[in-house]
Order: C-alpha cells, then sequence, then structure tokens
C-alpha cells in the first residue's frame, strides 16, 4: 500500500512546474501565464499529490461563486492509472463540498472524467479539429464515486497495493 499526500503547492516549485507544463499541452508562454495566474490570484488554488518524497500529481482549480473550474490536471507518467487523478478531484471537491466542480477538456479526457462520476456535454470544435467537453461533478452523493477524498486533515490516504 502507498500513501499519498495530498498539500497545497508552490508554483514556482521545478516539479511542480514541470507536472503543469505536461497538463497545458507543453507551451511555454501558457505555462508562465499559469505560474503567475496560481501565486498572485486569489480565487485559485494548487495542490500536489506526493508519495514519500516523490511528487505525482498536480491539480490547480478557480473558486467561481457556483462552481469550481478545474484547470490544470496531471499525473506524473509512471503513476499514470493508479487512482492519483481520482484522489487530486475527490480532494478539491472535499475542500468546497457545496460547488460541483467543471472541467473542459478534450477527447482523450472524457473517459477518465466519466468514469470518476463527471457528466459531458459537447461544446463543438473550440480549436480547429479538437471537439471540447464540459465535464461537470455535481452532488456530494455523485462525488462519492469520485472516490475517497483525502482524511480529515485534508493530507493523506492509502491507496493501491
Amino acid at each position: 500500500m502507498q500513501t499519498v499526500r495530498i498539500a497545497p503547492a508552490d508554483p514556482d516549485d521545478r516539479g511542480v512546474a514541470d507536472l503543469l507544463f505536461t497538463a497545458i499541452g507543453g507551451d511555454r508562454t501558457r505555462l508562465a501565464a499559469a505560474t503567475r495566474r496560481y501565486r498572485i490570484d486569489g480565487s485559485t488554488e494548487l495542490v500536489t499529490a506526493t508519495i514519500g518524497d516523490e511528487l505525482v500529481g498536480v491539480a490547480g482549480y478557480d473558486i467561481g461563486h457556483d462552481h469550481l473550474v478545474l484547470m490544470h490536471l496531471a499525473t506524473a507518467g509512471t503513476h499514470r492509472r493508479t487512482g492519483i487523478g481520482r484522489l487530486l478531484v475527490a480532494d478539491i471537491g472535499s475542500r468546497h463540498p457545496d460547488l460541483p466542480v467543471v472541467a473542459e477538456t478534450d477527447g482523450t479526457s472524457v473517459g477518465f472524467y466519466a468514469a470518476i462520476g463527471f457528466t459531458g456535454v459537447p461544446l463543438g470544435e473550440k480549436y480547429p479539429g479538437v471537439p471540447r467537453f464540459r465535464m461537470t461533478l455535481g452532488s456530494d452523493s455523485a462525488r462519492a464515486t469520485a472516490g475517497p477524498a483525502a482524511d480529515d486533515a485534508g493530507t493523506s490516504r492509502v491507496i493501491g497495493g
């Protein structure tokens, strides 16, 4: 069994920046903008998942008046398909239980979101040749599908074996 620790992140940390770079599609300009936003915008939060001293995931979101917007989600390549993304989403939802979680994604990630309880609506091609989807995870009961959130202190959860 592995213990995953979820904690607030420093957007200027090299490992965090590397995972954010993956989440935004490898664009240095967008990485700089995202890092700056997490650093100065009080409505955004960034969290990391670690196992021991190893950074295994990162998620960033914006806290709106009536919903949370999941802006970035990335898992280290060696830890994909192990539940890290699910834990990060569950943790974010548990921090703001009265707000639905919304994410916009392309077709490659729709299956992940659907598997953890999100429902989707097609948005069409926002970019030429790239269909986009708005995925929403609503009520607390729907969030239960996303899996266990962090423990009462919001810091850790044991996964896998």
